[in-house]
């Protein structure tokens, strides 16, 4: 098997058509001069005139009928088969007028055919192009409805934060109502005994012992105002900004950093956990480890971990210290319980309660304190980080 090398130009194409032409034409001429077969031979001639359709100039057929034509009558001049037979002349005209009427319908073929491939060729080129339009179209579609799914997802999420926002400022307006009406009552109560035992002294002027105990209570009754106007001043600032988020482990350093740790370890594997909470959220830990300092009692460590339970996030507070008795660990929250001011917890869980985060107490009497801090789905995130801290007083 080979193929046939025609010539890689239209120029060298059209000189190889010619010359199978004319080769052919003198083939065909010295056959009818040597064989006369009449008009059997003359068939022969139509070969060069359909091979005329293949050359790219448009009028090919017609200039090879006119060279068939001359050829046809130099085959009857050089034989003289005009003089033998007068009907042969006859005969060649009308073969000359066939090759007119074939060359009109090749003409006609050939320009057809190039109508025809000039209408493919725009057809092919426009379904490319349509192709193509059709993919771009395709891929701009497909970047729109991503940018539109992520314009949603980012609007969801911002619909989410506000409503997070809103609920935990419209807790906080219930908040701040409670607790006006709670430390109103109970500054009161205490300027009611302040000034008891201010009238008390004046009656017992000359009893030291009595007047000494009288001041002490007086003295005691105004620290407790102090406190009070003190818890006052957080309270008041809690929710007061929107909820942010806020990595644990940098609230347990400032935490820290500012209390009176003496030989107190705090061990922290926090792993970089951010929590969206009020932004007193690093009262919580300050409260708890002034609690756990204040009333551990013998305490030598305190250990911050975490761990998932059912999509929701635990943050765990433990210490070695004496415990909390059980009979004491459902007040433990409550305002004003406790040997101190009684608010450091109850303002623990106040804070975490503005965000949906709820604190409880699982440790064992006897055997340490523990905190569990509990933040839902959507409320906090995790990464890696690990930090031990130490202060001495």
């Amino acid at each position: 098997m080979f193929a046939l090398d025609i010539g890689k130009t239209t120029k060298e194409r059209d000189q190889f058509i010619l010359l199978s032409i004319l080769c052919l034409c003198i083939g065909i001429l010295s056959t009818d001069l040597l064989v006369p077969l009449g008009f059997v031979i003359w068939i022969l001639y139509l070969i060069p005139l359909l091979m005329s359709v293949w050359l790219s100039y448009r009028y090919a057929p017609f200039v090879i009928t006119w060279m068939l034509t001359l050829v046809i009558l130099l085959g009857s001049m050089i034989s003289g088969s005009a003089q033998a037979n007068p009907s042969d002349l006859t005969d060649r005209a009308i073969f000359i007028l066939m090759l007119a009427i074939i060359s009109i319908l090749a003409w006609e073929i050939k320009t057809n055919y190039e109508v025809l491939e000039i209408e493919i060729c725009e057809r092919s080129a426009a379904q490319e192009k349509l192709v193509s339009l059709t993919r771009t179209l395709e891929e701009r579609v497909s970047l729109r409805t991503q940018e539109l799914s992520d314009v949603n997802e980012k609007l969801k999420q911002d619909i989410a934060e506000r409503r997070k926002v809103e609920s935990a400022l419209a807790m906080t307006n219930q908040k701040l109502t409670l607790l006006s009406q709670i430390t109103r009552h109970d500054i009161l109560n205490q300027l009611t005994v302040l000034k008891g035992y201010a009238i008390l002294s004046q009656q017992f002027e000359n009893d030291p012992e009595k007047l000494r105990m009288y001041h002490e209570n007086a003295l005691r009754a105004a620290t407790t105002i102090e406190h009070q106007i003190s818890f006052t001043r957080d309270y008041e600032n809690m929710g007061m900004k929107s909820p942010v988020w806020q990595n644990v482990g940098e609230m347990i350093a400032q935490a820290v950093s500012a209390l009176p740790m003496r030989d107190v370890v705090v061990h922290s594997d926090d792993i970089h956990i951010e929590v969206f909470a009020d932004p007193l959220f690093e009262r919580v830990f300050y409260n708890l480890i002034d609690n756990a300092l204040r009333h551990g009692e013998g305490i030598t460590s305190i250990a911050f971990s975490y761990h998932v339970s059912d999509a929701a996030l635990v943050i765990v507070c433990e210490d070695d210290g004496v415990g909390i008795p059980d009979q004491d660990k459902q007040h433990i929250f409550t305002k004003g319980f406790g040997r101190d001011s009684g608010l450091g917890l109850f303002l623990i869980r106040e804070i975490l309660s503005i965000t949906g985060i709820s604190i409880k107490e699982t440790g064992v009497s006897g055997k340490g304190a523990r905190f569990e801090i509990t933040v839902p789905s959507g409320h906090y995130s995790i990464g890696h980080d690990s930090r031990d801290y130490k202060q001495n007083s």
